[in-house]
């Protein structure tokens, strides 16, 4: 299993915007083999946002990664989404084998 963390941290006033455009993206994730996992806030920084998604391997990765940012619904909320983000980093993570999350 491949996971990938992504933190974002946005321009002044813009995290609300993200949240609901994010809403919409996490609703068709899964139809493009992107699966979400967690996402969580930092509380000691109100710009930023942290969440993880998963894939099967890197060969599914790369697939779901293209389908899902060629995507019609992609498409619609790129332009008001990607403005918001201030920031990106952008780890790619394998499980070890006593890890609790595989």
């Amino acid at each position: 299993m491949i996971y990938e963390l992504r933190i974002y941290r946005f321009h002044e006033g813009q995290k609300g915007v993200f949240l609901r455009e994010f809403k919409k993206a996490k609703r068709f994730m899964a139809q493009y083999g992107v699966t979400f996992v967690a996402a969580w806030e930092n509380p000691d920084r109100d710009d930023e946002f942290i969440w993880l998604r998963s894939f099967a391997n890197k060969k599914a990765r790369d697939k779901a990664i293209e389908a899902y940012y060629s995507s019609p619904e992609w498409a619609k909320i790129v332009d008001t989404l990607r403005p918001t983000i201030r920031r990106r980093e952008v780890r790619i993570m394998k499980s070890l084998p006593y890890s609790t999350i595989r």
